[in-house]
C-alpha cells in the first residue's frame, strides 16, 4: 500500500506555489482537508465579506483539487486537532503536510498533533 499524507490547507488555499502539496505529493498519496474552526480563531473571527471569498477559494480549490482526483474534505468543527486525528484514522495517514502559521493555537495544535505516534508532522 502505498504512504498516505494528509494536506491540511488553511490560508493557503492555492495548489500553485504550495510546499505542504508538493511534499506531500512527493510522499505518496494526497488527502486533502479544510477545517473550518472559528474556535481557533481567537479575535480574528471572519467577517461577510471574508467568509464569501473563502467559500469562493474553496469552490475553486475543491474543482481544481477534483480534477487531479483528490477532492477536498472540508469539515467544521471545534477541534482541527479532533478533525485531523479522525481522518488520520479513517484512511491511514501517517503523515500531515501544512504551511506555517504563527499564533498561540496553531502551537497548541502542533502539540497536540506531536504527541501522537502515529502521525509525523512536516511544516
Amino acid at each position: 500500500m502505498a504512504a498516505c499524507s494528509i494536506v491540511w490547507f488553511r490560508r493557503d488555499l492555492r495548489l500553485e506555489d504550495n510546499p505542504a502539496l508538493v511534499a506531500a505529493a512527493r510522499a505518496g498519496s494526497v488527502i486533502p482537508v479544510f477545517i473550518w474552526c472559528t474556535a481557533e480563531d481567537g479575535q480574528f473571527h471572519p467577517g461577510r465579506v471574508s467568509r464569501w471569498w473563502l467559500k469562493q477559494s474553496l469552490i475553486h480549490l475543491d474543482t481544481s483539487l477534483r480534477s487531479l482526483g483528490s477532492p477536498l474534505i472540508m469539515r467544521k468543527a471545534h477541534s482541527s486537532l479532533t478533525v485531523l486525528l479522525e481522518i488520520a484514522e479513517a484512511t491511514g495517514a501517517t503523515q500531515v503536510f501544512f504551511n506555517h502559521l504563527y499564533g498561540e493555537f496553531t502551537h497548541l495544535l502542533l502539540l497536540g498533533l506531536s504527541c501522537n505516534p502515529a502521525l509525523c508532522l512536516q511544516t
